[in-house]
């Protein structure tokens, strides 16, 4: 609901697709600067219970936001735009950390696409009612309607700690360096010396330059290309959480029979192809109707894709630096993705709005161009089943 309602909020407050842009970086910086020190936080932390004080924090520290009411009350929001992204920074991985610890080895794919697909179930819905509430309730009823979900999480990750066995303090700092900094360290290493681990962050680079891009181009497309309001905004960013439990739905059946190289690979060149496609239609057509189709169909590959790279990083490091390797891929997608955002700001003016959609476009064909020359998952990390005694 929020990354629906943020932009649309402060365009209207400022007029500026540059200023938009940059709320968008301040929300990434801190995952930048943070990612990696929250890795060795989760590799050390028992999970349950860091999330619940985390999703605590992030319903506690939306309440300023009530006191923006003019573009003078920016820097309130600007405060909370990054306390609440360190605070999804530490989650994110966390929580991407936890699910891999609870399945064998072999069945990384299977339970990154399950989450893939609960995660578009939640966009469905979430999406739509951000465009809305802000229409109907105005920008209050957002802050509202996202703390109460905050709290409901951090409630279930309350639940989860107290079913957790008492051995997992033990497993997590067993064979660890004694300092957080050599933590750090170490997971730096083990990220920039494993070869597939390189080799993914390198496609992330280009996908995050092009998600960046996305994020306030695609409120400007609508916008002006199409002359859309909020509503339209919610309703083509939502359905593509519908293409995407499609596309999870497809992916389950063939998770088993198809390499994460060529979900990857597969996942980019048509994600290349629709983006293109949508960016173009304009001169032929602005019917609303036809760009919600192809919004579902754009969302198809994303469960794919996410379940490709989350697949290929938890299976090329251990279990016990899963947290910081997971923590770098966020901070280095959050670096790229502030690139992205950026470089949209300054294009997103006149002419300069064609330009930058063609080259986000492009951006998606470079990155799957790179993800064919994936290295296969190390079978010595994929293939060993976990201990299931020990999480469930």
């Amino acid at each position: 609901m929020l990354l629906i309602a943020l932009p649309l909020y402060v365009l209207e407050l400022t007029g500026s697709p540059l200023v938009t842009a940059t709320v968008f970086v301040l929300g990434l910086a801190p995952t930048i600067f943070a990612g990696p020190l929250a890795g060795v936080l989760v590799d050390r932390s028992e999970p349950w219970k860091l999330m619940a004080i985390v999703a605590g924090l992030q319903a506690l520290f939306l309440a300023p936001l009530a006191a923006v009411n003019d573009a003078s009350d920016l820097w309130i929001l600007y405060s909370v735009v990054i306390i609440e992204s360190v605070l999804g920074t530490i989650i994110e991985p966390c929580r991407a950390t936890t699910a891999a610890g609870l399945v064998p080895a072999v069945q990384l794919a299977e339970i990154n696409q399950l989450m893939g697909v609960l995660s578009s179930l939640s966009r469905l819905l979430g999406s739509p009612l951000g465009g809305l509430i802000l229409a109907v309730g105005g920008f209050d009823a957002i802050i509202y309607a996202n703390a109460g979900t905050y709290l409901v999480a951090a409630i279930i990750f309350t639940i989860g700690a107290r079913g957790q066995q008492t051995d997992r303090k033990n497993q997590t700092h067993q064979d660890r360096p004694a300092s957080p900094w050599a933590d750090l360290v170490e997971g730096l290493q083990i990220t920039a010396s494993t070869p597939a681990l390189r080799q993914v962050m390198g496609v992330v680079s280009f996908i995050a330059l092009a998600q960046g891009g996305f994020v306030l181009l695609f409120v400007l497309f609508v916008a002006r290309e199409l002359q859309g309001n909020e509503a339209d905004v919610g309703v083509l960013r939502g359905v593509q959480a519908i293409g995407a439990l499609i596309g999870g739905a497809l992916l389950g059946l063939i998770i088993n029979r198809i390499t994460p190289r060529r979900l990857i690979s597969g996942s980019l060149l048509l994600f290349s192809a629709l983006s293109l496609t949508i960016w173009n239609l304009p001169a032929l057509t602005t019917s609303l109707s036809i760009y919600i189709g192809l919004f579902i169909l754009i969302g198809v590959p994303g469960v794919s894709l996410m379940t490709g790279l989350l697949t290929v990083l938890q299976s090329n490091c251990e279990p016990r630096a899963r947290g910081r390797v997971l923590s770098t891929y966020f901070a280095l997608f959050g670096a790229m993705q502030a690139i992205g955002t950026l470089l949209a700001g300054f294009l997103g003016t006149g002419t300069g709005l064609t330009v930058g959609l063609q080259v986000q476009g492009l951006l998606y064909l470079i990155a799957a161009l790179m993800a064919l020359r994936l290295t296969t998952p190390s079978s010595h990390l994929t293939h060993q089943p976990a201990n299931l005694d020990k999480h469930l």
